[in-house]
């Protein structure tokens, strides 16, 4: 990607309550159909095998894969409109096929919105970014109190305060306004390989990550459950008992778009084999 100074939205026309709603209805989608899906796992994973099969489908949730690389604000929002009225079309969805279909929508539009709307989009507007994560864990948090019980009664009843919620709300926080100024060097890092240097400027001024995009390509001999592309979606920080605890929420591609909180060690690997992009 050349440069995400085309994406970013004029203060003037950020609604965060409609971006938030947006982001909650991909969210709902996809983890209402995820939860059904799972009650027949056998017929599930045939008929995603089924939709894969079709050419005119990318096995694939990463918007450089289905949309293309570096695309134009109108492209976005032209496949953004188009997935938005498959999803519509198909809610409520009648069968599995249909249930198939529409939390693969939902994953790929949420993975291009959070990148292209709220990454790219907000990274001028810190604190319309953080109104938005704010506003997208209250919506997530009402719909698992509210409405996950009445969907599935029995799923709830196993689930019990935080623990719902940390299953199914992704973490929306804050990055640190405190991090250290970025390095020359990671200022004006370029799509490449990652070097060592790179990573450890990295890891030491963590919010250089935020907005870049990167895929991991381990070799074989090294774990590949988190295999292709990612992004840092954000980062903090706290002091437990005299020691600084690290966590970054990671949108991973091969995770069908959900934010990971992983450590520094974790974040590392990511690093060690992985490519920026942009």
């Amino acid at each position: 990607m050349a440069s995400v100074e085309k994406y970013i939205i004029p203060r003037a026309q950020v609604n965060v309550e409609a971006m938030a709603q947006q982001i909650f209805l991909y969210l709902r989608v996809h983890g209402e159909d995820t939860e059904y899906l799972s009650y027949e796992p056998s017929l599930r994973d045939a008929k995603i095998a089924e939709l894969y099969a079709n050419p005119s489908c990318k096995a694939s949730f990463w918007p450089d894969d289905v949309i293309g690389e570096d695309p134009s604000p109108e492209q976005i929002d032209a496949y953004l409109s188009q997935a938005n009225a498959a999803i519509e079309a198909l809610t409520p969805p009648k069968s599995i096929e249909d249930r198939v279909v529409r939390s693969h929508l939902a994953s790929t539009a949420l993975i291009t919105y959070q990148l292209y709307k709220c990454s790219y989009g907000l990274r001028d507007h810190y604190d319309l970014r953080s109104q938005l994560g704010e506003r997208v864990t209250a919506l997530n948090q009402a719909w698992i109190r509210d409405e996950f019980p009445r969907l599935f009664p029995d799923r709830a009843a196993k689930l019990a305060g935080n623990q719902a919620t940390s299953a199914l709300s992704p973490t929306y926080q804050t990055p640190l306004r405190t991090n250290p100024p970025p390095t020359q060097r990671a200022a004006k890092a370029k799509a490449g390989a990652t070097s060592t240097t790179d990573i450890e400027e990295y890891l030491n001024s963590p919010h250089t990550l935020l907005g870049k995009h990167f895929k991991h390509s381990p070799p074989a001999s090294q774990h590949q459950d988190y295999k292709g592309g990612w992004m840092l979606e954000s980062y903090t920080a706290r002091v437990r008992e005299g020691v600084v605890d690290h966590e970054y929420q990671v949108l991973l591609e091969a995770c069908e778009g959900a934010t990971i909180p992983m450590d520094r060690t974790e974040v590392r690997f990511l690093l060690q084999y992985s490519t920026m992009e942009s």
